[in-house]
């Protein structure tokens, strides 16, 4: 029986000591009150705990099956700031600025967490002093200014160059490697002469060190930031037409460096149309469904998510307004007027209750507007909706059966009631106020 007793205890034992934490303190504390803890699958997050942050403090208890991998510590989801730490079956234990989390942060714990932002930190001064002296190099117009800053370049590069390779033997075999290795810059053993050399070469090493592969780095979002700042960022003009130019330039490239990487392909793909969706820029979005997303084998698209973006980018600004149609005429035959509202709302949205009324009364005397409310309802809310509508006679009032899968939703990409789409008097789409206060700034600026 005592041997039993202690073969008990033993394995007790052994899981408490199998289990791992994650704590962290907030210098300032702030005034955070919880922390949701992810584990990064790619551009994913899968949710694994919450906490509450008591005193700038929190804690985590982790579950001895947890994979290793990346994990996401975010405190404010309105202004999404987090803080991403490495997990390899370790204690991790840190001190950070929670106003500035990826600059001003230390830990006491976690000999992987402590390697990779040691690197970063020590890669970034030398990093920025390189990049200065090549400006400077640029900017001078003595033969003797530019013999010095060029040696002076030259003893830096060689000083980086050692410290990269330094960090990346040291990280062997760890999980901070492929972050270390990927984080590398090329930098060109001599000052670039003219700055479109300059930025042609930054352009055509940007991912010299990123392994596509790395299935460390796919489950992150590291890949992902590094395509982002490349298309976004590095490739950018001020004139639509040469951004646009740039923008189809780079994505080609990423594309081809993904290669065959469908899975990785996918999230990029879908990434990016989401982001230039919320940019209304269509020229792109329309170049990348047409290009790459439909061309992926059919069992990576998502035809929920296309027609999704096709519905948004049909009511881009400046865009026609989709046609509705009712008992006796539609949208595109009306005339007289110097603008169209078509609002989307339901019987059955406590905030559409509360709203319409108000959208009525600032509407009713506005005789340059017409307003097209369309329901959104089921065949059980629609006797509702119905008495409903007796309060607004002023607007053409369209029942939209079948609520959210109502053609009309679908083509206007509707996802939330109450919706405004502001038209002008050739249904051209020149608004979508979020909320009847922005359409109430709407008309003032109207004035």
């Amino acid at each position: 029986m005592t041997n039993k007793f202690f073969f008990l205890f033993l394995l007790a034992t052994t899981f408490i000591n199998a289990q791992h934490t994650i704590t962290g303190k907030m210098q300032p504390k702030g005034d955070y009150e919880w922390m949701i803890l992810y584990h990064m699958q790619g551009a994913k997050q899968n949710y694994i705990a919450n906490t509450d942050i008591v005193e700038g403090k929190f804690s985590f208890t982790l579950a001895d099956s947890l994979d290793v991998g990346i994990y996401r510590l975010v405190y404010d989801l309105q202004n999404q700031l987090f803080v991403d730490v490495i997990y390899n079956n370790e204690d991790i234990s840190f001190l950070f600025n929670p106003r500035n989390p990826n600059q001003e942060i230390t830990f006491s714990s976690s000999e992987e967490n402590k390697l990779y932002y040691n690197y970063l930190n020590k890669t970034a001064i030398p990093q920025y002093q390189l990049d200065s002296l090549q400006v400077a190099y640029f900017s001078s117009t003595s033969s003797a200014d530019k013999d010095k800053i060029s040696s002076q370049y030259q003893q830096k590069q060689k000083n980086l160059t050692k410290i990269q390779q330094q960090f990346e033997a040291e990280s062997k075999g760890k999980l901070a490697y492929p972050f270390i290795k990927a984080s590398g810059r090329f930098n060109s053993e001599k000052p670039i002469e003219k700055p479109n050399d300059y930025l042609k070469s930054v352009k055509t090493h940007f991912f010299d060190y990123v392994n596509f592969n790395d299935k460390t780095l796919l489950n992150s979002t590291f890949i992902t930031d590094k395509i982002n700042d490349y298309i976004f960022f590095l490739n950018a003009s001020e004139d639509i037409e040469v951004d646009n130019g740039l923008k189809k330039e780079a994505i080609t490239k990423v594309i081809a460096k993904i290669g065959t990487n469908y899975s990785l392909a996918k999230d990029i793909e879908e990434v990016l149309l989401y982001n230039f969706t919320q940019q209304q820029n269509v020229t792109i979005v329309k170049f990348i469904l047409d290009n790459y997303y439909s061309k992926l084998p059919t069992n990576y698209q998502d035809s929920d998510f296309r027609k999704d973006i096709e519905a948004k980018i049909k009511t881009a600004m400046g865009n026609k307004a989709p046609n509705i149609s009712w008992t006796d005429n539609n949208l595109y035959n009306l005339s007289g007027f110097e603008n169209y509202i078509v609002v989307f709302w339901s019987s059955s949205c406590g905030h559409c209750l509360k709203e319409i009324p108000l959208f009525y009364d600032f509407m009713k005397d506005n005789t340059k507007t017409k307003v097209i409310a369309i329901g959104l309802e089921e065949e059980v809310s629609k006797p509702v909706w119905e008495k409903l509508i007796l309060n607004y006679p002023s607007f053409i009032n369209v029942y939209g059966a079948n609520k959210w899968k109502n053609k009309y939703a679908r083509e206007y990409g509707i996802h939330a009631t109450p919706t405004y789409f502001v038209l002008d008097a050739d249904k051209k789409i020149i608004a979508k106020p979020d909320v009847l206060e922005d359409l109430k700034t709407f008309y003032k600026q109207k004035e």
